[in-house]
């Protein structure tokens, strides 16, 4: 006859695989408290009922809680079982998992470095050893330790054909994961043909309405995006949104994370209100699986802002760029990049609302977290340098932006010594401010410099030479010489609006 903790712990599992997981955590702590006081705080039953209560808690969000039951757990069954037992393993991931969740990414990859040598010791089931394998190397990937990963991944590969075959639906991940290595690298028709057997495997095993198969052809989007095949990169991204709506739900990490990369593909190529409305769903749903204090929805927060600001609505960007730079704070610090961007962004609000001298104190903020982190001379410095510049330049500051535009200018110079685009572009603000201080040889000089660097790139029919033709035209109208700006006038024309080209027709 089965006692008490055998029946509580049943009851745990049971309610477990229905899905109540209220029900199943309040039958977990029971279970744990009959198993010590029936069998005393060290017993390996005690280890099991903690086990399952520290894997509930950690799915009802008490990761405290969760960690606190599972650290227990582990202590208990090293103690009865040894540092290398099977026991020892299970409890292992579950602890990597919770890790996972809270992004403690080093202590994620100790657990589940620690699980792949017990396997590896034990000769435990090949399906057993290949997951572990891969979700090490999906951790050491998301701590950029990109070769330790690909000899994880490659590993899980090479032991899963031997042991599973070579059409086993484990294969599929450590393919995606290989495929998504090899496009980092720049491996991009290595990616696709991996991602294809990857795509051919998971249709006859799970089918094509899986969770992993939408994966699959989100990341074959991606290789498209790479060779600028955008038009070919959008259906994939869209099938891979209609399932996972379809399986996870349409407020899921996963189906944020492709309304996120659409809307990005939608500003890139001038769908500004498409990419709008993707990004306000993409942040409903980031909100409600992650919360708002976090990371990603901080940057779509931040992403929708500047959406607002390219069409000149800076109101309703002002809460988004607030409530971002607050969260990121709060998770990075206040040196890091990703907070710079936010007093970047907040900078140009307040410009925008007429209040300068709280812009340049946002940009002087945004610039020395930026020059702490990437060096006085480094290209990430250029923008607030350039909002500042033009700052001080609408406060009638000149010999102040002057200053400032010239180390903008030097900045790109030395990144550049042989010209490029970002280097007309500081040469084409400088020309600006030459003609605002009505030094209009000077303004003409830096023009003709920009013009040069654009025409020698190859950018002929560029807007941005287009732009800098523009200024020619009210540089030269300025200066009366009328023929000249009408001339360069009609260049720009010509860039922004080719003549068509004549029929053939009789």
């Amino acid at each position: 006859m089965a006692d008490a903790w055998q029946v509580a712990n049943s009851r745990v599992l049971e309610l477990t695989e229905k899905g109540q997981i209220q029900e199943a955590l309040e039958a977990a702590a029971q279970a744990a408290a009959t198993a010590q006081r029936d069998y005393g705080k060290d017993d390996t039953r005690l280890a099991v009922s903690l086990n399952n209560l520290g894997e509930l808690l950690h799915m009802a969000g008490r990761f405290d809680e969760g960690r606190e039951a599972l650290d227990r757990s582990l202590s208990i069954s090293e103690a009865a079982f040894g540092s290398s037992s099977p026991e020892v393993a299970e409890t292992l991931i579950n602890l990597a998992e919770l890790y996972l969740s809270r992004r403690e990414l080093e202590r994620a990859r100790h657990c589940m470095q620690r699980v792949v040598d017990i396997h590896g010791q034990l000769e435990m089931d090949p399906q057993q050893r290949v997951l572990a394998l891969h979700h090490l190397a999906m951790i050491l990937q998301g701590l950029g330790e990109s070769e330790k990963a690909l000899t994880h991944l490659q590993n899980g590969l090479d032991l899963a054909e031997e042991k599973l075959g070579a059409n086993d639906p484990h294969l599929a991940p450590f393919l995606k994961g290989l495929a998504a290595l090899d496009l980092q690298a720049g491996r991009v028709d290595a990616a696709e043909e991996k991602l294809r057997r990857a795509i051919v495997i998971l249709e006859k095993s799970t089918g094509p309405e899986h969770p992993d198969f939408a994966a699959c052809l989100s990341l074959m989007a991606e290789v498209y995006v790479t060779r600028g095949h955008i038009a070919a990169a959008e259906p994939f991204f869209n099938q891979a949104l209609e399932i996972f709506k379809a399986t996870l739900g349409p407020e899921h990490v996963e189906t944020a994370a492709i309304l996120e990369r659409l809307a990005g593909l939608g500003a890139a190529t001038g769908k500004k209100g498409k990419a709008e409305a993707l990004l306000q769903e993409a942040l409903a749903a980031y909100i409600a699986a992650l919360g708002e204090d976090d990371v990603d929805t901080a940057r779509v927060q931040n992403d929708l802002g500047e959406i607002y600001l390219d069409s000149s609505r800076h109101e309703p960007a002002l809460p988004l760029f607030l409530a971002s730079l607050a969260v990121r704070e709060k998770i990075f610090g206040k040196n890091h990049p990703a907070v710079a961007q936010s007093l970047n962004n907040l900078g140009v609000v307040y410009a925008l609302r007429g209040d300068k001298t709280l812009a340049l104190k946002e940009h002087g903020k945004a610039l020395a977290i930026r020059e702490q982190a990437f060096g006085v001379a480094h290209p990430a410095i250029t923008q607030s340098l350039d909002n500042i510049a033009a700052l001080h330049q609408e406060r009638g500051e000149l010999a102040k932006a002057e200053e400032i535009l010239q180390r903008s200018l030097a900045v790109w110079e030395g990144e550049y010594p042989g010209g490029h685009p970002a280097v007309a572009q500081a040469q084409h603000n400088l020309a600006g401010l030459y003609m605002v201080a009505e030094r209009n040889n000077e303004a003409e000089e830096r023009l003709l410099a920009a013009r040069k660097i654009l025409e020698r790139g190859g950018e002929r029919k560029s807007p941005h030479l287009a732009t800098v033709f523009k200024t020619f035209a009210k540089l030269y109208q300025k200066m009366g010489r009328i023929a000249d700006s009408k001339e360069y006038a009609a260049r720009a024309e010509k860039i922004l609006k080719p003549v068509p080209a004549k029929s053939n027709k009789a």
